[in-house]
């Protein structure tokens, strides 16, 4: 895994952005490694109440991620489907996510550690950092990301909104959240969603592919600087 890992910061591309999105008292990070995506609402309409069904891509986004709906985590992945149904150009037409249980598990771990420890970062005071996390956790992966948030002063449900909204209210083509979000080459994702008892919200997304296959090699026309 080790091995697999020094491949990929050789062959590909590793994004450490920190990001102060709008909002009260919030703020978010993201860290990949992996391909990334580019951006345009090709999509005429908003479908977020249908079944997002895109023709321009032939993919079906509105579909069931195969997670535990009373999860606070598995009520994002709509929220990330729709955003890559919207933006079929900057997507690339990327895959609908699905859940991943051990992901989520580690996203989890990483929002309770973020909330005990009293930190926000993608490494831990003991130095791990997701891709380290993953490993730890044997999780296979091949190319991986991970965006973080944390607010205060809202409900949960408000906090999800919030996150998701200030990711992609980020700038197209550029290595960050929305590229995390909308990234070609990541199928799975599993998120930790905590709420601390002094009334902080942590939030992990952590995506990952399992298979080189799910590798797109073909030029991204919309945002050339990706892979």
């Amino acid at each position: 895994m080790r091995a697999k890992r020094a491949l990929l910061i050789l062959a590909l591309i590793l994004a450490f952005i920190i990001a102060a999105a709008c909002g009260d008292d919030e703020t978010t990070e993201a860290e990949s490694i992996g391909p990334n995506n580019d951006d345009d609402d090709d999509n005429d309409d908003d479908d977020s109440t249908g079944d997002m069904y895109s023709d321009d891509c032939g993919i079906q986004y509105g579909v069931d991620p195969g997670c535990d709906d009373s999860d606070y985590g598995c009520l994002m992945v709509p929220l990330l489907n729709e955003d890559r149904y919207n933006n079929p150009e900057e997507s690339d037409c990327a895959p609908a996510l699905y859940w991943n249980e051990e992901l989520a598990a580690v996203a989890l771990a990483h929002s309770i550690d973020m909330c005990e420890r009293d930190f926000f970062d993608h490494s831990n005071p003991d130095g791990d950092d997701p891709f380290d996390r993953m490993d730890d956790a044997d999780i296979g992966w091949i190319a991986a990301g991970e965006n973080i948030f944390w607010g205060s002063g809202m409900s949960v449900s408000a906090a999800l909104g919030m996150a998701e909204d200030g990711f992609m209210d980020e700038p197209e083509c550029t290595l960050n959240h929305r590229s995390n979000i909308l990234n070609r080459n990541f199928t799975h994702v599993g998120i930790g969603v905590y709420e601390c008892p002094n009334g902080k919200i942590f939030i992990t997304q952590d995506f990952a592919s399992f298979s080189y296959d799910d590798i797109r090699n073909d030029p991204h026309e919309y945002c050339p600087n990706f892979s």
